[in-house]
């Protein structure tokens, strides 16, 4: 599900930038636990753990592992879905990074949160191989981008955009330590 081997990667990333922070975009929508929305966390663009941003809303900030974006997909455009649905996820990679979906140059996870639940499915980011991330082929995130996402949507919920916060051990230890993984 998800990355093909998200431990080593996230291992990689520790290793070249140290302690792992996430942050929650600016460019993200304000929750409300009645609407709908569309997420990805951001682990490499065109193989690089710290980028700066040269398309989308994003343009001309800088970024780094562990980027997590999410929009309140209720009022956007029809480009934005496909027979109902199936695009919001291109969507939110085109207007927020610039970069076509096609391209693979993000390497990224998907996610939503839909009728009040969190969601790890998206067919357009989690199903393919991205420059720097492979994909077992399967929709969903793997278990370990599943504890991690469910961790950060917390704190989204809490505390909002531009919010940065560090993994706690526990949480990091389940998502690198196969034998301390409780859902894996």
């Amino acid at each position: 599900m998800g990355k093909e081997n998200f431990r080593k990667l996230y291992k990689r990333i520790k290793s070249e930038l140290g302690d792992i922070n996430c942050k929650i975009s600016h460019f993200s929508d304000k929750f409300d636990e009645n609407k709908s929305y569309a997420g990805m966390i951001v682990y490499a663009i065109d193989g690089k753990f710290t980028w700066k941003n040269t398309g989308g809303k994003a343009s001309g900030h800088e970024g780094k592992s562990f980027y997590i974006i999410i929009q309140c997909t209720n009022h956007w455009p029809s480009e934005a879905y496909r027979d109902g649905g199936g695009l919001v996820h291109h969507y939110l990679v085109k207007n927020t990074l610039g970069y076509d979906y096609n391209q693979d140059i993000v390497c990224c996870g998907g996610f939503s949160y839909h009728q009040n639940r969190l969601k790890f499915n998206s067919s357009w980011l989690n199903g393919k191989d991205q420059k720097g991330c492979r994909s077992n082929g399967l929709r969903y995130l793997s278990d370990p981008e599943q504890i991690l996402i469910e961790y950060s949507f917390e704190q989204y919920k809490k505390y909002g955009k531009d919010h940065i916060f560090k993994i706690p051990r526990d949480i990091e230890k389940q998502i690198t330590n196969r034998e301390r993984c409780i859902i894996c």
